[in-house]
């Protein structure tokens, strides 16, 4: 990672070959960038919108703070305290079996990257049409092989970010997230001037006791919870082993999962007016915030103008999440493996591209499908709200319990300085990781029976 001014990592105080975030407000503006984007914007709207609106959202809420957040605060203090990726981790958590747990992880992100990719691609295609004045609907946006040009182009873009490092990225996400994040909130309130406003609202607000306590539903909120937070990705313990070390890893990690929920939940208000306005139906998929984003810019005062700054910042927060999530891929890379970062990079970026094809002609005259469902949304939920969950807990009850806890619980006391709540929260948070499996276990337990 490059050095650069203020949110850049520094290596003056890490080990050789592993570089430093040169502050906290660094390291919050890189992990906000990082968490922040198409899981917010793109996955959160179609995630609630197939299951049960605000049912689904009082789930999501639950799992953020109450699992999300401890559990944020528990990866990225073991990336701290072992300044190593999720396979050192997770070998020192586990003995001879944790580096396939960490590798396990490292796949899981690959996998994830390969139908982030293709969405990212949306993004630029959509920036690239909007600035022609030419936004079309999905469905004719997607017609022919556009999807998978898209796909292949915003890969070699996002190679080129990652042989330019850190740098570049971190002043990009200095300057254009905080306006993507101010584009979202004056969207949503603007929303709420549109016809379906209302009704959104009720969708929002809706609340079904049987669709509660239904495992499904919790199975898919938590998983946008570990989705959007990051948590069971190994990016929150690649990010940590950046961390400076006086920095506040309780306040920084409360920062950013505030800031993703706030986020996630103006675009989901935005995208259902929007649906809702225009009649087009909440479940309809993966491509629910597509066929919402140009109806608003085409509806709105302004809107031929907006359109290129809304999707150019979207793809700049789309490319943002895509760095971070292939810099967790390479961490292991180069301190396993020993690969340079330009072979890294190029290694790392050849294979998510070769795996993306699939999800990317889902969207194409092929129409690629699994069990009728189309491969991306397929891959997406098998892997975004079922593997990652599981290896969130997995990870967290390892990290917790075979990590020396005297040493863990003081790494995430860090810059806590009220003396009661730097006790009690390290190992309330310690507690819970070792609790997790138990507590998934009786959760699926109770809402399978009632």
């Amino acid at each position: 990672m490059d050095g650069g001014e203020d949110a850049s990592p520094s290596s003056s105080s890490m080990p050789i070959g592993r570089p430093e975030w040169t502050s906290q407000r660094a390291f919050i503006l890189a992990s906000v960038a990082s968490v922040v984007g198409l899981g917010n914007l793109w996955r959160f709207p179609y995630m609630a919108g197939e299951n049960g609106g605000g049912t689904f959202i009082v789930a999501y809420v639950i799992c953020i703070f109450s699992v999300g957040l401890p559990l944020f605060i528990l990866e990225t203090s073991a990336g701290s305290m072992l300044n190593r990726g999720p396979v050192g981790v997770f070998r020192r958590a586990a003995g001879r079996l944790g580096p396939a747990l960490g590798w396990s992880i490292v796949l899981m992100v690959v996998v994830i990257m390969s139908y982030y990719f293709v969405v990212t691609g949306w993004t630029l295609g959509y920036f690239v049409d909007a600035v022609l004045g030419n936004l079309k609907p999905f469905d004719e946006f997607t017609s022919g092989y556009a999807s998978l040009w898209w796909f292949l182009t915003a890969s070699v873009l996002v190679f080129i970010v990652l042989r330019q490092g850190t740098g570049s990225v971190e002043q990009l996400g200095k300057v254009f997230m905080p306006l993507l994040m101010l584009m979202v909130f004056a969207l949503a309130l603007y929303s709420q001037t549109l016809s379906g406003a209302a009704e959104a609202r009720a969708f929002y607000t809706s609340f079904d006791l049987e669709l509660f306590l239904d495992p499904q539903t919790w199975r898919m909120a938590a998983g946008q919870a570990f989705y959007s937070l990051g948590v069971g990705t190994g990016v929150l313990i690649t990010y940590g082993s950046y961390i400076p070390r006086n920095a506040n890893i309780v306040a920084s990690c409360a920062a950013v999962a505030v800031t993703n929920s706030a986020i996630s939940l103006c675009a989901g208000i935005m995208v259902f007016s929007i649906i809702f306005t225009f009649g087009a139906a909440p479940d309809s998929g993966s491509n629910l915030s597509f066929t919402a984003f140009p109806r608003i810019f085409d509806d709105m005062t302004g809107g031929r103008l907006l359109a290129p700054v809304y999707f150019g910042l979207l793809f700049v927060a789309a490319i943002s999440s895509c760095y971070s999530g292939l810099l967790t891929v390479m961490a292991p890379l180069r301190d396993e493996l020993r690969l340079s970062g330009a072979n890294g990079a190029l290694v790392t970026t050849g294979v998510v591209m070769a795996l993306g094809v699939p999800s990317a002609l889902s969207f194409t005259p092929i129409d690629l499908t699994l069990g009728g469902v189309p491969f991306l949304e397929w891959v997406d939920k098998m892997s975004g709200s079922g593997i990652v969950v599981t290896l969130g807990i997995v990870g967290a009850a390892l990290i917790a319990w075979r990590l020396p806890r005297a040493a863990l619980a003081k790494e995430i006391a860090t810059g806590i300085r009220q003396a009661a709540l730097g006790r009690f929260l390290p190992y309330a948070a310690i507690a819970l990781g070792r609790l997790m499996p138990a507590l998934a276990l009786v959760l699926l337990a109770v809402t399978s029976f009632l």
